[in-house]
């Protein structure tokens, strides 16, 4: 298997590209951008730079590299002897895919910052945030102290919620507070079904889980298909959007699936996330929700 990628990459792809540039007159970046829209393209665009012999293309790709991106379009269409006046449409396309590419590289290097915030009780805000997302969730109870059985009515697992976000850092706070702030009803919606006398699950505990998920399918490249299929570069406030649709359908998902007790939950969510890969594998995907119109207008 191994060779015959190699023989792929050094020969069978070389020799392909050489014909059809020999015959249509373009190169594999034109065929591409005409020929393809939305996450298709700007996918296809990423794997052919990302296979180039020529270093400026395969730049284009690494996170670790920075560089103006006008420039580089200049520099590629060099390399590629493309001509703006025969192919005025072709720059701008391969632009907003660059564009595309880098925002994706950008939001992952924000996730991560705040993943690798740990959670400290020195920290005012780290533990404003976190009475606030009681507040937030619990309007009519007040918390009796900092440190309290209390916690466990939206899911923590213990009396001091701190452990709890040894895993994902404050990434996983930060989730659980845009969801209960910026989607209120929504939370408490979800917060409510978490308390089903029989299909009842720990919504905090759950809520950090689904921030691995999210995470995961971020850095493993599987959100791009959602993202490509915006023209805006990402924020991390279009991140936790993706994460309150991922508990929202995560919570409908569990309670249709009717589970004997919450030692289920580990298949539930492997389920899960195997109907989320196979959602993401179509480059039309979008993960919509009523609520994630909010990405289109910010």
């Amino acid at each position: 298997q191994d060779i015959w990628l190699y023989l792929y990459l050094t020969w069978f792809r070389p020799m392909i590209k050489w014909l059809l540039r020999k015959v249509l007159g373009t190169c594999e970046l034109q065929r591409i951008c005409h020929g393809y829209g939305g996450a298709a393209r700007t996918k296809k665009i990423e794997k052919s730079l990302k296979l180039s012999k020529y270093k400026p293309l395969q730049e284009v790709t690494s996170a670790d590299v920075q560089f103006d991106v006008d420039q580089r379009v200049q520099e590629i269409l060099q390399i590629k002897g493309v001509s703006q006046e025969k192919d005025p449409g072709f720059a701008p396309l391969l632009r907003a895919c660059m564009v595309q590419i880098r925002g994706y590289q950008s939001l992952i290097r924000e996730v991560e910052g705040v993943r690798g915030q740990a959670y400290s009780s020195d920290n005012q805000e780290h533990e404003n945030m976190l009475l606030q997302l009681w507040d937030l969730l619990m309007p009519d109870t007040k918390l009796e102290s900092r440190i309290t059985k209390q916690w466990g009515d939206i899911g923590f697992q213990g009396d001091d919620p701190r452990t709890d976000f040894r895993g994902m850092g404050m990434l996983g706070l930060h989730n659980l507070f845009f969801f209960a702030d910026q989607q209120t009803d929504l939370a408490r919606q979800v917060l409510q079904h978490s308390h089903h006398p029989k299909y009842g699950y720990s919504f905090a505990v759950v809520g950090i889980n689904i921030t691995s998920l999210t995470y995961s399918l971020l850095v493993r490249g599987k959100l791009r298909t959602h993202f490509y299929n915006f023209p805006r570069t990402p924020r991390l406030s279009h991140f936790h959007l993706v994460y309150c649709h991922l508990m929202v359908e995560f919570d409908k998902f569990w309670l249709a699936e009717k589970p004997r007790d919450v030692m289920e939950f580990n298949r539930i969510r492997n389920k899960f996330e195997k109907k989320l890969l196979s959602l993401l594998r179509d480059n039309s995907t979008v993960l919509t929700g009523s609520f994630m119109e909010k990405l289109e207008q910010s």
